[in-house]
């Protein structure tokens, strides 16, 4: 995927064949004229570079494509197949040439990639690094729906750093542009109105939340992906537990039933209701979804599983079903070593901890929770470490080690004031 602008390559191929600029102008190209488009400082007609091609053999079509041109097919290959990790640098340097260029809406489409793989990959650091670029990027191209695709990927960049005020606030602003100008993209008004009720629910702001979320089904006609719909769904069936809503069953019923054999969504959709139960009249209920949705769950993909067992282990300590969430611990414990992801590693190190508080094993329990505090010193963001001390001093204070529960507590108080 090299760039290389119609001089660099003429220079290249005639250099390759052993030729002079003397040699390819002939008599038709003065020698200056060739040593401008070389160095681009001029661009070649299209008979000129008809003659080159025809004089160093070469593909007069693949000569004519500019810069522009290059950056337009790389996006379009890269974006016609899923992101992985050998992506990124590719994607850095084509967006490297659309700055140095000037292409800023090629530059915004690569950095809409670029930043969503970040968030497909929890590099929160990364988000952050490139958040500035991005909007620049933005304003540089001029359009107005960038506006709205970078309020949307912003969102997603709140949401994921759990500022859920501020990301529901991105996305009302996506809504009620779109609504305003009567827009016909119904997907991006039914992605901003879902994105900002869920922002609204975990906020448990449940009334506010279902308010907006059934402004969906206003759209779900419109919208041809039954997966889709199957989230609408869920996020509607959801909060009708959460509301004490009575038509949470039909909801339900509606969201699995267009799950079909898809046993991922249909055990991340049964948790969700587990969860959502807790601390409502359907309670009794919770355990038995939480239970059903990880037998359901798929093993295959190591790395979704594990991401969704940490969600259920988080639960099922909430819950006080410490043996379930100590077995689940252990099992994706071994998993996150073989992915070699450290962040993985680090939570189960410190979900073991956790569990093991019932049983009396304080030196396990200090081992292990150290283990994760390490890795957490490494990737841990200031919020994050902010409140492993104070679990570390919680735990020396538990034990009467008054001199390191000191040490732990002085450490949180330290640590937020910068934050």
């Amino acid at each position: 995927m090299e760039i290389l602008s119609i001089g660099e390559k003429i220079k290249r191929a005639r250099i390759y064949k052993g030729y002079t600029l003397k040699d390819i102008c002939c008599d038709k190209i003065s020698i200056s004229k060739m040593s401008c488009i070389e160095n681009g400082k001029i661009d070649p007609e299209g008979w000129v570079i008809d003659l080159v091609a025809k004089k160093l053999e070469a593909d007069a079509n693949y000569l004519k494509k500019d810069i522009k041109q290059q950056l337009e097919e790389n996006y379009n290959e890269i974006f016609s197949k899923p992101i992985k990790a050998e992506h990124e640098e590719i994607l850095k340097y084509n967006l490297e040439y659309a700055e140095e260029y000037k292409y800023y809406t090629i530059a915004f489409n690569i950095m809409h990639l670029l930043f969503n793989y970040y968030l497909d990959i929890k590099d929160i650091n990364s988000c952050q690094v490139n958040t500035s670029k991005y909007y620049n990027l933005c304003v540089k191209s001029g359009e107005e729906n960038n506006t709205l695709i970078y309020y949307l990927d912003i969102g997603r960049y709140l949401y994921m750093g759990n500022e859920y005020f501020q990301a529901a606030s991105y996305y009302n602003n996506v809504r009620k542009e779109l609504l305003l100008k009567n827009s016909n993209n119904y997907k991006m008004i039914a992605d901003s109105i879902y994105k900002e009720a869920e922002c609204y629910l975990l906020l448990n702001n449940y009334e506010r939340a279902y308010e907006i979320v059934v402004k969906l089904m206003e759209y779900i006609k419109y919208l041809s992906e039954e997966e889709y719909s199957s989230e609408i769904y869920n996020l509607i069936a959801i909060l009708c537990v959460k509301v004490g809503n009575d038509k949470y069953d039909d909801y339900e019923k509606r969201s699995l039933e267009l799950c079909k054999d898809n046993m991922t969504r249909k055990a991340g959709f049964l948790y969700s209701y587990g969860a959502a139960m807790i601390g409502t009249k359907l309670e009794e209920k919770a355990y038995g979804y939480i239970c059903k949705a990880v037998d359901l769950y798929p093993e295959k993909d190591k790395f979704n599983y594990v991401n969704f067992i940490i969600e259920v282990i988080e639960t099922l300590i909430s819950i006080n079903k410490m043996g379930m969430a100590q077995e689940l611990s252990e099992k994706i414990l071994n998993y996150a070593i073989d992915l070699k992801n450290d962040i993985f590693i680090e939570k189960a190190y410190y979900f073991k901890a956790v569990t093991m508080e019932n049983n009396g094993q304080f030196q396990m329990k200090e081992m292990y929770m150290n283990l994760s505090l390490d890795i957490l010193m490494k990737l841990g963001t200031k919020n994050q470490l902010y409140k492993r001390y104070l679990d570390m001093g919680n735990l020396y204070s538990t034990v009467h080690n008054t001199a390191e529960a000191l040490k732990y507590f002085s450490l949180a108080i330290n640590l937020s004031k910068k934050l």
